[in-house]
């Protein structure tokens, strides 16, 4: 992905660097993790074919934190789930965590995310409550955490 000009407009309405302001901007865990975990799914379901696979090709750049991994694992899933092939860059080596993350602490947590998280999440090692992976690609709440980064 090219430099964007300061005042450029992001290629496309689901631009795939936006999600790492929060880790730029050393944002709370859990604004993080909303913002990939039920954020992007949903700025995704609502795009057209077209747009989605344009989002799609679009390759994040690295962070060297854990988020790359949950940010990987969560656009392969959503890639997925609208009929998608994932994009190349989900299998790049630094997307991988090299020992899983539970995003949550609390043991009945822990235990349902392992059982029921998708497949994409635990090959990347990353582990959602899969109770936030709403089945219609969205986020059950409204929910805008800065509502000028998009």
């Amino acid at each position: 992905m090219t430099d964007l000009q300061q005042g450029d407009p992001p290629p496309s309405p689901l631009w795939l660097d936006g999600y790492l302001v929060g880790i730029e901007e050393d944002w709370p865990e859990a604004d993080i993790y909303r913002l990939i975990v039920c954020g992007l799914p949903r700025n995704f379901h609502v795009l057209p074919a077209a747009e989605q696979r344009a989002a799609l090709a679009g390759r994040p750049r690295l962070t060297g934190t854990k988020w790359d991994a949950l940010l990987a694992a969560t656009v392969e899933h959503v890639a997925r789930q609208h009929g998608h092939d994932a994009p190349a860059w989900v299998d790049e080596p630094e997307r991988f965590l090299d020992s899983t993350w539970v995003v949550f602490s609390s043991p009945l947590i822990r235990a349902n995310a392992l059982m029921y998280s998708p497949a994409a999440f635990l090959r990347h090692g990353a582990i959602p409550d899969p109770r936030d992976l709403d089945g219609r690609g969205g986020e059950r709440h409204q929910w805008t955490p800065w509502p000028s980064l998009f």
